[in-house]
């Protein structure tokens, strides 16, 4: 806060204390708290020039198409195998995965040098694919069975239903497989077991599919019959069932999870659903031709959608829900997509301790700022939401509707840590919430799990490379 304001404060607090409790026995703060992580003392946002990468699976070029979000241009295409169709990203963000379908191999590509490192030859027709614990769960589509990948070897297989293209291991333990079958229902998979435990009729051929982070809820499209199906992945059991768009290829959650997208194969559209209420807000958003993947952008603030007939990327503000731009894909028939989030280091300078990657999430305006990690539920190991400000002022937080525990490490304009508030636990019942202010003005804020500072050795005096 500007020091000309204080002597104006000074005579303002009592008067407005005085009218307070005249109106009213209950006290509150004479400023305004923002909710969940956020309370700007001055100033605008700014950007930090990160933006993370965007990769792309072309199955009629066979290869990956990396783009640079801050420029939106193509930066490389990575020969893969033939045939590329899905496409994941490994949770430390070092590894991107393809399911090359024709070839039937299984691309490998090193994510910071952008280069391929491996192929695993399996012999079959592939597609979906999941990873968990360093092992591949890979759908053998005609052979109607999950492949059991590890150190690049087919260790097992489970039998499943009839066509598995996509899986997803349920968040945050994996120790359940959903399978999306095109010719029968859902599988739901023990790997620990190798069996399917329940089969779930969702609707005509089951595609794309995607869990809340706490995996508590998964969602999937059925592609014909033109509907989105809600899952408690608990009790394995359908909650709701919602009609979108034509052909619905893909679902895919805001980062916040306030938001469902569904790309409409059949009709050139995407659907949005209100994850609160589970109802659809958006039924016809006008797209390229063929929608079939989904990514965001770190903050959510864009939505990229692959069109596999223009072989382009639409990209989508998240706010308006209307196209702003359409980038090349890179290459022909765009199928799946992922995003890589941009990243920072936090090296620790007063221990042997190496510098610790985060994947951040970049909150660079007012609405991101007040939201912050508002209502999360959970947020991924060695991951952080960073907030970046114009000016260098003093900062107050507090951990209002915010249900994750976190430290909340300070910084100046220099990307030194100047204060560090640890083990700092969500407010959910207390009003007002308390604020935990920075002890000197900071230009940027970093939230992380709660513990996080302490198992990496990271204090006051260390330093951030952005």
């Amino acid at each position: 806060m500007k020091k000309e304001y204080y002597s104006f404060l000074l005579l303002l607090i009592p008067i407005l204390y005085i009218t307070l409790c005249t109106a009213s026995s209950y006290l509150v703060f004479p400023f305004i708290m923002l909710p969940a992580s956020a309370q700007l003392e001055n100033g605008n946002s700014t950007d930090n020039g990160e933006k993370g990468f965007l990769y792309v699976g072309n199955a009629k070029s066979s290869n990956i198409s990396v783009i640079d979000l801050a420029t939106n241009k193509v930066i490389k295409n990575i020969p893969v195998g033939s045939g590329t169709h899905d496409i994941r990203i490994s949770e430390d963000q070092q590894v991107v995965y393809t399911t090359d379908i024709d070839s039937g191999t299984i691309s490998t590509v090193n994510a910071t040098e952008n280069t391929l490192i491996d192929q695993i030859n399996t012999g079959v027709a592939v597609h979906g694919i999941a990873e968990v614990n360093n092992t591949l769960y890979v759908g053998d589509v005609y052979g109607g069975k999950v492949l059991v990948i590890k150190d690049n070897i087919i260790k097992d297989e489970i039998k499943v239903g009839s066509g598995p293209e996509y899986i997803e291991a349920r968040p945050p333990d994996g120790r359940i497989l959903y399978v999306a079958n095109l010719w029968s229902p859902i599988s739901v998979v023990d790997p620990a077991e190798n069996k399917v435990i329940k089969n779930i009729d969702s609707g005509s051929t089951p595609h794309g599919l995607s869990f809340t982070k706490d995996g508590s809820r998964l969602f999937i499209v059925n592609m014909h019959s033109n509907t989105l199906s809600v899952i408690d992945s608990q009790k394995h059991e359908i909650i709701k069932t919602i009609p979108v768009g034509k052909n619905p290829e893909y679902v895919k959650l805001s980062p916040d999870e306030r938001f469902a997208y569904v790309t409409n194969l059949g009709e050139d559209t995407v659907s949005k659903i209100d994850l609160r209420n589970l109802e659809i807000i958006k039924s016809k958003i006008p797209v390229g031709r063929g929608p079939h993947g989904i990514a965001f952008s770190a903050d959510g603030d864009l939505a990229y959608i692959s069109n596999m007939n223009g072989n382009d990327i639409s990209i989508i503000d998240t706010f308006t829900d209307t196209v702003v731009a359409t980038i090349t894909a890179g290459g022909i028939e765009p199928h799946q997509i992922v995003a890589k989030k941009p990243t920072i280091k936090l090296t620790p300078t007063q221990s042997n301790s190496p510098a610790k990657t985060v994947f951040i999430e970049i909150a660079d305006d007012t609405p991101e700022q007040e939201r912050g990690l508002m209502f999360r539920k959970s947020l991924g190991p060695n991951s952080g939401m960073l907030f970046v400000y114009d000016d260098l002022a003093y900062r107050s937080f507090w951990m209002k509707n915010t249900f994750i525990p976190l430290d909340m490490i300070f910084l100046d304009n220099d990307l030194k840590i100047i204060d560090i508030k640890k083990d700092v636990q969500p407010c959910l019942q207390e009003d007002p919430c308390p604020s935990y202010s920075s002890a000197w003005p900071a230009k940027y804020v970093l939230e992380v799990n709660a513990g996080f500072t302490d198992q990496n050795s990271i204090q006051v005096g260390d330093g951030l490379e952005i």
